[in-house]
């Protein structure tokens, strides 16, 4: 007996078995393909770091090392390939994508950066001056202090050697 174009025979159970686990296979691979490229997109500040920037249908096939013809099989066509339609369409929208793109989004951050790098640097190179600005300050107050120190010492000294005088010095009261 003839089978026409219409009627298909149905396929042995361990066949439909197997064909199942395969699809099942395929669809854990996009998925965890995806995931990863998620992860990737989030470690590079929404930008994807490979395939120069472009993310499509194949660069996730690729990616799950599947062939991008399988998304077009009838087991895939209107489910995963859908998926995967809708995840690279909720992806492109939060993400930088292309290759011009990507390299003008870099290229601005590396100029932030370098901005940035330069605003410390002289932040650091003004700090610095006044640091050592500080520093003579702090070597003509000290050589005041000694100074002032002396003429005390001296005026002291005066005083215990005029004895007869009505002044009487008053306790050193220094500290330590």
């Amino acid at each position: 007996m003839k089978q026409d174009s219409t009627t298909k025979a149905a396929a042995p159970p361990g066949l439909q078995k197997h064909a199942a686990k395969r699809t099942q296979e395929v669809v854990a691979k996009l998925r965890g393909a995806m995931k990863t490229v998620e992860s990737e997109i989030d470690a590079h500040e929404g930008i994807y770091p490979h395939n120069n920037g472009r993310l499509n249908q194949a660069e996730i096939c690729r990616r799950a090392s599947i062939s991008n013809v399988t998304l077009s099989t009838e087991s895939h066509r209107d489910t995963t390939k859908k998926l995967v339609d809708l995840w690279l369409k909720r992806i492109k929208i939060a993400t930088v994508t292309g290759r011009k793109s990507v390299r003008r989004a870099v290229t601005d951050r590396a100029d932030d950066w370098k901005r940035a790098h330069t605003a410390i640097a002289q932040s650091y190179r003004v700090a610095e001056l006044e640091l050592l600005d500080m520093r003579g300050t702090v070597k003509k107050l000290e050589e005041k202090l000694r100074q002032l120190e002396d003429d005390n010492s001296a005026l002291r000294k005066n005083l215990e050697a005029t004895g007869a005088s009505k002044v009487v010095a008053f306790p050193s009261n220094q500290r330590m």
